[in-house]
């Protein structure tokens, strides 16, 4: 069961209250499949939906049909579902990622400012902090996201910038992260510092080999993560 009014709280802190009807329902259900609420493979209904968020039907669809056009809704044969990737579109995804976040990297080191080396620099080291302080994985995870879109938008390459977005977008349907595993938090640091280390010494091989490792090893643990649970198929 979702708990719809925690959720509208949480988009309301993240994005603010001024939106349009449509792109608020939009987050909302994007933050229920990403807290497990609408765990992959659940059917939606505009008539549960409506009667759950006590919406109207027209902002609902505008919702439904973006998520739709993004992949994370998909229709079958028994209705409108949360998509469910299996384990050759996990591996698939991961690959793109190495590829594209590589090449963000690289682009990084090579022509990011020194203000924004250095923003890199407090993310990575405040990652150290938040793990030594045992922060909670929900807590890393956001992190994490950060340390990346830094990296994606020093990269000054919008199209670049776009794609990482988007892609970004379909992670929400891999459920529990990979910060769930202790021992994977000592080795995201040590290969977020390798990262950060090669951009501040304009390193762009070395950035892009770190990052591409970096995903290698996070495909690795994610799998490991979902290949206990119910949420993955393996094809």
């Amino acid at each position: 069961m979702v708990d719809w009014d925690k959720i509208g709280n949480q988009v309301t802190q993240e994005h603010g209250n001024d939106m349009p009807a449509a792109l608020r329902l939009r987050h909302m259900l994007v933050a229920a499949i990403n807290s497990g609420g609408l765990a992959p493979g659940t059917r939606l209904t505009e008539t549960g939906l409506v009667a759950e968020l006590n919406i109207s039907r027209t902002p609902l669809r505008e919702a439904l049909a973006a998520l739709k056009a993004e992949n994370l809704l998909h229709v079958d044969a028994d209705g409108l579902r949360v998509r469910k990737l299996n384990w050759s579109d996990i591996k698939s995804l991961y690959e793109l990622r190495a590829h594209l976040e590589g090449l963000a990297a690289r682009l990084t080191a090579i022509h990011a400012s020194r203000p924004e080396k250095d923003l890199i620099a407090q993310i990575a080291s405040t990652e150290i902090s938040l793990i030594n302080s045992d922060a909670s994985p929900s807590v890393l995870a956001a992190h994490n996201a950060k340390f990346h879109l830094v990296i994606w938008n020093a990269a000054s390459n919008p199209f670049l910038l776009e794609t990482m977005q988007r892609l970004s977008r379909l992670m929400v349907l891999l459920g529990a992260t990979a910060y769930s595993l202790p021992e994977r938090r000592a080795s995201i640091q040590s290969e977020h510092a390798a990262i950060t280390a090669a951009i501040i010494s304009g390193d762009g091989d070395a950035a892009q080999e770190a990052t591409q490792e970096h995903l290698r090893q996070a495909l690795k643990a994610r799998l490991a993560v979902l290949s206990t649970s119910q949420n993955l198929e393996i094809d």
